[in-house]
């Protein structure tokens, strides 16, 4: 009797493992195929940040290497926000084209020509020499073509007739 105990027992087991093989055979699938698509996801991660620090490396070296003026200058100068616009405008450059120029972000160059804030003590120095530069040298500086120039409107002649 005791070997039909173990056989029954044995048999339960089997047929128990064959369920449950057959219960866990799709989920086992779904992994397999969601391993994949993790490890091919993280060789495409891998591959796009190889290529956004080779991109910001080329942006690092392409960014304009800004002047710094003699410290003797920099405590002279004086700043105000009607300043920072002025020069801008003289050099012909937009808020963004401007930052750049100085290496300072845009919202640095907007809240300094709102006079919410200004420049450190580093970014003086450029700023002082900055404002020595010909907008053409600007414009070289920032790899950037000259703006075009606008045509001057041409007044219409209106012709009058002469009464006799």
């Amino acid at each position: 009797m005791p070997n039909f105990a173990k056989a029954i027992k044995e048999e339960i087991t089997r047929l128990a493992r064959k369920e449950m093989k057959k219960a866990s055979g799709p989920l086992n699938d779904r992994v397999r195929q969601l391993s994949r698509t993790v490890s091919s996801q993280g060789k495409t991660i891998a591959r796009l940040e190889k290529t956004v620090s080779k991109q910001e490396k080329e942006l690092r070296e392409a960014a304009p290497v800004p002047e710094v003026a003699p410290p003797e200058e920099v405590k002279k100068a004086r700043i105000s926000p009607r300043l920072v616009k002025t020069q801008r405008k003289r050099l012909k450059l937009n808020q963004s084209d401007f930052a750049r120029l100085l290496n300072v972000s845009v919202a640095a160059v907007r809240s300094w020509e709102q006079g919410r804030a200004l420049p450190k003590e580093e970014t003086m120095a450029t700023f002082v020499a900055v404002r020595k530069l010909k907008p053409k040298e600007a414009w070289e500086r920032l790899g950037i073509a000259p703006p075009a120039r606008k045509k001057a409107r041409r007044k219409k002649r209106v012709s009058r007739k002469k009464k006799d």
